[in-house]
């Protein structure tokens, strides 16, 4: 399991590449605005009245608030740093990730003051900064899906800041394309500029010469029985007779 793990200059080169960067900071502000929303959710049927709750759900958000900066400082940066600057739909989808990365931090900010808000002993005050509490985080949530979209759109579908998207397929079509030309150079390597010699066989006709043929040896076989049935009829004779002596009866 162990031997799985990457090297500590692997962990180093991450970091040093902007692209992979950003991919590891943006899962930060993900994972903390579902956890905050889990939290906030959590103080608002309590009422704000389980301090540790409270304090600790404004610390999970100041934490999202930070690392979505973070996260959109990283990504202006991989932007800077593409390979391939994106074009048509790709660009698109591209400016709308980063417009609502840009602002996302308000949001969750938003969701950590008024749940600080609720703080306040005042009754009325406390429950009006709970409801808007609950709203800043469901709203959080949903963004952060929305940017998630965007950017999974833009990574897997478009291939934006994956220098090595496609290479592997390239490559086998460039192998492909190598055994068809192998293929062809082979196929023009038997080929001649000589014209097809006809078949003699078939284009031109031999003359056969006449042969004696023997009977077919069911006729033979017939003729020596039809012989052999004269022979019997002729030596098949009926014996003679003696002439009796004459009766009285007798003419």
């Amino acid at each position: 399991m162990f031997d799985n793990l990457p090297s500590f200059n692997e962990v180093l080169q991450s970091f040093e590449d902007p692209q992979r960067m950003h991919a590891i900071v943006v899962h930060l502000p993900i994972a903390l605005t579902l956890l905050g929303f889990v939290l906030t959710l959590g103080v608002t049927l309590t009422g704000s009245k389980v301090s540790g709750l409270r304090w600790t759900t404004v610390f999970v958000l100041l934490l999202a608030t930070l690392s979505a900066l973070w996260a959109s400082a990283t990504g202006e940066d991989a932007e800077h740093h593409l390979p391939i600057k994106p074009t048509g739909i790709a660009a698109e989808v591209l400016v709308k990730h980063e417009a609502l990365a840009q602002w996302f931090w308000v949001s969750v900010a938003a969701t950590g003051f008024f749940v600080l808000l609720s703080a306040v002993r005042v009754t009325w005050f406390r429950s009006v900064a709970l409801v808007f509490a609950l709203l800043a985080s469901i709203v959080s949530v949903g963004w952060v899906a929305a940017i998630g979209h965007h950017g999974g759109e833009m990574v897997y579908r478009h291939s934006v800041g994956v220098p090595s998207a496609g290479t592997e397929h390239d490559h086998d079509d460039d192998k492909r394309d190598d055994k068809d030309k192998y293929k062809d150079a082979d196929k023009d390597k038997y080929k001649t500029d000589t014209p097809p010699v006809k078949d003699k066989d078939k284009d031109v006709e031999t003359p056969v010469k006449d042969k004696e043929v023997d009977p077919p040896v069911k006729d033979k076989a017939l003729d020596d029985r039809k012989k052999g049935n004269e022979k019997d009829d002729s030596e098949r004779k009926l014996p003679e007779v003696e002439p009796k002596d004459k009766t009285i009866f007798d003419p």
